[in-house]
């Protein structure tokens, strides 16, 4: 990781500094809440047509996640659409 680091710190500029932290670890738990959604169908239950999705909605926590989350999600509507044609 820190090779790793370096390089891109070489690439980019200002990336790297004498006073910076590297802390990080990626979870579901950065979000302070969760808006409910159903296990399935993944449309929040009183509102239809509302899928709650990533980080904001505390389905994720980092890009890698959120990016699941979103494809998951993404499938959900199309077939949520699907169904109502």
């Amino acid at each position: 990781m820190r090779k790793g680091l370096q390089l891109f710190g070489q690439q980019m500029k200002g990336y790297l500094g004498s006073d910076v932290n590297l802390i990080g670890f990626e979870t579901r738990t950065s979000s302070p809440v969760r808006i409910p959604r159903d296990p399935h169908s993944l449309v929040h239950p009183e509102t239809p047509g509302l899928f709650p999705c990533g980080e904001g909605a505390g389905y994720a926590g980092g890009i890698v996640s959120a990016a699941l989350d979103g494809r998951r999600c993404a499938e959900a509507v199309s077939s949520w659409i699907r169904a109502r044609s």
